[in-house]
């Protein structure tokens, strides 16, 4: 984003910050990195961020309220079956990623390099996962109760492996994004998810 009149520098600072967070990583970005990307003054960025903690720290609550925070009561108050639950969420993650690229892989490659570090920002992060964890848990249970689920299956776990496949998913996609058409690849993954991917009635070993 250039220096757009019409947006912040504040909002400037965390465009700019999520870029070089992607392509540096969070601890080899500097202030100067992103003064120079944003064509400020140091002054400038300390009048909006007391460090580069706390415009992390922004960063990751941004995620949490614009993601997290509002996919789990639309998906609660909507209206219909497991199985319409659970395309609408479906639903509505991958269209929030089209909109967000750069924001929700930022967060994943966050939470990458900060996991195991026992920092107060590793531990938010972590909260926000097991948050979206326990909700995946509760859709799932829903399903259970309505008869969808397989009685063999530890709802928990159910829970952490659509977890894993939605951030690799999104990776996967971030990456080869020319190649990928990205409708497609996210019936594709949603279909997998909710049917697998051995035919009914195939012989199993």
């Amino acid at each position: 984003m250039g220096r757009d009149k019409t947006v912040s520098v504040k909002e400037q600072i965390l465009d700019k910050s999520i870029q070089l967070f992607l392509r540096k990583g969070y601890n080899a970005t500097t202030i100067k990195d992103i003064t120079d990307a944003v064509n400020i003054t140091k002054g400038a960025f300390y009048w909006h961020f007391k460090s580069k903690d706390e415009l992390l720290s922004t960063i990751v609550a941004h995620y949490e309220s614009t993601f997290t925070d509002s996919i789990i009561p639309e998906v609660r108050n909507s209206e219909g079956t497991f199985l319409t639950k659970m395309k609408y969420a479906h639903k509505w993650a991958t269209d929030f990623a089209y909109q967000h690229r750069e924001l929700c892989v930022c967060f994943l490659t966050i939470a990458a390099e900060m996991v195991g570090s026992e920092t107060d920002i590793a531990k938010r992060i972590r909260a926000i996962y097991n948050k979206y964890r326990k909700f995946l848990r509760e859709l799932l249970e829903f399903g259970k109760e309505e008869g969808y689920i397989r009685d063999d299956l530890d709802i928990d776990l159910v829970a952490n492996v659509i977890n894993s496949i939605h951030n690799g998913s999104l990776l996967e996609w971030y990456i080869n994004y020319d190649e990928i058409d990205g409708s497609l690849f996210a019936r594709t993954y949603r279909d997998v998810i909710l049917f697998g991917i051995v035919k009914q009635g195939a012989k199993k070993r």
